[in-house]
Protein backbone atom coordinates (compact mmCIF):
# COMPACT_ATOMS: atom_id res chain seq x y z
CA UNK A 1 0.00 0.00 0.00
CA UNK A 2 1.08 3.34 -0.89
CA UNK A 3 1.61 6.64 1.87
CA UNK A 4 -1.63 8.24 0.29
CA UNK A 5 -3.56 5.40 -0.11
CA UNK A 6 -2.75 4.66 3.56
CA UNK A 7 -3.69 8.60 4.50
CA UNK A 8 -6.85 8.26 2.61
CA UNK A 9 -7.79 5.15 4.17
CA UNK A 10 -6.42 6.23 7.88
CA UNK A 11 -9.32 9.27 6.67
CA UNK A 12 -12.12 7.03 5.56
CA UNK A 13 -11.46 5.26 8.42
CA UNK A 14 -11.63 8.28 11.23
CA UNK A 15 -14.90 9.29 9.13
CA UNK A 16 -16.20 5.81 9.93
CA UNK A 17 -15.11 6.24 13.76
CA UNK A 18 -16.83 9.40 14.33
CA UNK A 19 -20.03 8.89 12.26
CA UNK A 20 -20.18 5.29 14.92
CA UNK A 21 -19.62 7.40 17.84
CA UNK A 22 -22.55 9.76 16.51
CA UNK A 23 -24.98 6.92 15.92
CA UNK A 24 -23.47 5.51 19.47
CA UNK A 25 -25.02 8.86 21.02
CA UNK A 26 -28.03 8.80 19.41
CA UNK A 27 -29.48 5.02 19.36
CA UNK A 28 -27.03 3.98 21.93
CA UNK A 29 -25.57 0.74 20.41
CA UNK A 30 -24.24 -1.91 22.16
CA UNK A 31 -21.88 -3.29 20.63
CA UNK A 32 -19.97 0.40 20.95
CA UNK A 33 -18.28 0.88 24.36
CA UNK A 34 -19.02 4.40 25.89
CA UNK A 35 -17.14 7.55 25.17
CA UNK A 36 -13.41 7.39 27.07
CA UNK A 37 -10.26 8.30 26.17
CA UNK A 38 -9.49 9.16 22.74
CA UNK A 39 -10.82 8.05 19.64
CA UNK A 40 -9.61 5.53 17.59
CA UNK A 41 -9.00 7.42 14.50
CA UNK A 42 -6.85 10.15 17.11
CA UNK A 43 -4.68 6.91 17.47
CA UNK A 44 -3.95 6.29 14.19
CA UNK A 45 -3.66 9.17 12.98
CA UNK A 46 -1.11 9.69 15.93
CA UNK A 47 0.87 6.80 15.30
CA UNK A 48 1.35 7.53 11.59
CA UNK A 49 2.46 10.97 12.60
CA UNK A 50 4.98 9.64 14.79
CA UNK A 51 6.04 7.53 12.06
CA UNK A 52 7.14 10.44 9.79
CA UNK A 53 8.65 13.03 12.58
CA UNK A 54 10.58 10.80 15.31
CA UNK A 55 9.83 13.61 17.67
CA UNK A 56 6.28 12.85 18.18
CA UNK A 57 7.22 9.46 19.26
CA UNK A 58 9.18 10.42 22.12
CA UNK A 59 5.96 12.86 23.11
CA UNK A 60 3.73 9.97 22.74
CA UNK A 61 6.39 7.90 24.92
CA UNK A 62 6.16 10.48 27.57
CA UNK A 63 2.77 10.92 27.96
CA UNK A 64 2.01 7.36 28.01
CA UNK A 65 4.94 6.97 30.98
CA UNK A 66 3.48 9.93 32.62
CA UNK A 67 -0.24 8.44 32.28
CA UNK A 68 1.14 5.16 34.23
CA UNK A 69 3.18 7.18 37.07
CA UNK A 70 1.49 7.82 40.40
CA UNK A 71 1.14 11.32 40.81
CA UNK A 72 1.46 12.36 44.69
CA UNK A 73 2.47 15.91 44.90
CA UNK A 74 -0.57 17.34 45.54
CA UNK A 75 -0.78 14.82 48.70
CA UNK A 76 1.19 17.07 51.35
CA UNK A 77 0.74 14.94 53.87
CA UNK A 78 3.12 12.59 55.79
CA UNK A 79 3.79 8.82 53.99
CA UNK A 80 1.56 6.28 54.75
CA UNK A 81 3.52 3.48 54.68
CA UNK A 82 7.15 2.60 55.90
CA UNK A 83 8.79 -0.02 54.08
CA UNK A 84 11.60 -2.08 55.87
CA UNK A 85 13.72 -3.74 52.79
CA UNK A 86 16.10 -5.52 54.77
CA UNK A 87 13.56 -6.18 57.59
CA UNK A 88 10.84 -7.75 55.33
CA UNK A 89 8.39 -5.36 57.23
CA UNK A 90 5.83 -2.75 55.92
CA UNK A 91 4.19 -0.87 57.77
CA UNK A 92 0.81 1.09 56.20
CA UNK A 93 -1.38 3.33 57.99
CA UNK A 94 -5.05 4.49 57.16
CA UNK A 95 -5.38 7.67 56.13
CA UNK A 96 -8.09 9.52 58.58
CA UNK A 97 -11.46 9.40 56.81
CA UNK A 98 -12.97 13.00 56.49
Amino acid sequence: MTIPGLVIGLVAFAVLDRAGLWAHRRFRLPWRRDDGGRPISAVAVGELDAFFQGTHRHQQDQRNSSLMMRDDEDDSAPPCRKIDLDGGTAIVHRPPSS
